[in-house]
């Protein structure tokens, strides 16, 4: 799978990027969420720097993840920011205060593999897994990011294992706890 994302031409990464925002901007809890946290795209994972871009234009705080030993720090993120090449080649801003990832409105993660229930295969290394792991109740909103030919019949779960609330394909959304994309009341 990882392969096959790597392998796609940029015309057709740019089209899944364009679809991807599209769909991201109409999500209500995305439009409500104050903090999002997002992520930098490698390796053929679906960019979603415009639409982190745009949300920030419509006053939503974003973070994406620093890598820190085993662990992830989220902080803030604009288009303007500094940043290195982090763990794994990840562009990284170099300045900024995390804030933890559990105070987060919504989280948009990407994903080696998804499946039918909400199940993610991440790179292997656990870091999204730690940071929601001690995830109680229904925020933050957990939506996977990723091309439609990710998902696959059947994920392998562990205990440890964050499932995802939605995914959002370049083909479409699909909520895998019903309501969960609707703003707040």
């Amino acid at each position: 799978m990882r392969a096959r994302r790597a392998a796609l031409e940029v015309e057709d990464q740019d089209a899944a990027a364009m679809a991807v925002t599209a769909r991201l901007s109409r999500i209500g809890v995305l439009r409500d969420a104050r903090y999002v946290a997002g992520y930098r795209a490698t390796r053929g994972e679906v960019d979603i720097d415009a639409a982190m871009a745009l949300m920030i234009t419509t006053g939503t705080s974003v973070t994406v993840p620093r890598v820190v030993g085993e662990y992830l720090e989220f902080v803030p993120w604009d288009l303007e920011g500094v940043t290195i090449s982090g763990s794994f080649g990840i562009p990284e801003p170099v300045d900024g205060t995390p804030k933890p990832l559990l105070s987060h409105d919504v989280v948009l993660t990407p994903l080696v593999a998804f499946d039918s229930l909400g199940h993610r295969l991440g790179q292997g290394g656990g870091f999204y897994d730690r940071a929601l792991a001690p995830r109680s109740g229904a925020t933050p909103v957990v939506i996977g990011v990723a091309h439609a030919f990710q998902e696959i019949e059947a994920v392998p779960i562990e205990s440890w294992d964050a499932p995802l609330d939605a995914v959002v394909t370049e083909e479409g959304i699909t909520e895998f706890r019903p309501g969960c994309l609707e703003p707040a009341i």
